[in-house]
């Protein structure tokens, strides 16, 4: 019989943070979108929507990844406090979905966190 093991992410390190205003980070994830098309999504978790990007697997990050550490290159995030299941664009009618991740508990976390350091905001 097979046996199944579930390990967490024991971390994540995050290399860059960027906090944008909610129609900043829409209309980025929307670039290179054609009108009236579908934009990547955005993940919403506690009051937060965002967007990560990891690290290329390299040897060192797939070893790091195998002792459970996760790299993410940069995280871009904006306050967005009611869930919308999408968010369109007027002037180019590109439609960003978003996902509610409310039940991942990674994710529950990263937003916390990323609302209590308020020191890595833009001055």
């Amino acid at each position: 019989m097979v046996e199944v093991v579930y390990e967490p992410w024991k971390k994540i390190v995050i290399h860059e943070i960027v906090k944008y205003v909610l129609d900043d980070l829409v209309k980025l994830q929307s670039l290179g979108v054609e009108p009236g098309g579908l934009a990547d999504p955005l993940l919403w978790v506690g009051g937060i929507v965002f967007s990560s990007s990891t690290m290329l697997e390299t040897k060192d990050v797939i070893k790091e990844k195998l002792e459970g550490a996760v790299h993410w290159s940069s995280v871009e995030w904006a306050l967005m406090p009611e869930f919308k299941e999408v968010i369109i664009i007027k002037e180019t009618n590109v439609k960003v979905p978003i996902i509610n991740v409310t039940a991942h508990p990674i994710y529950k976390t990263v937003s916390k966190w990323l609302k209590k350091h308020k020191e890595l905001e833009p001055k």
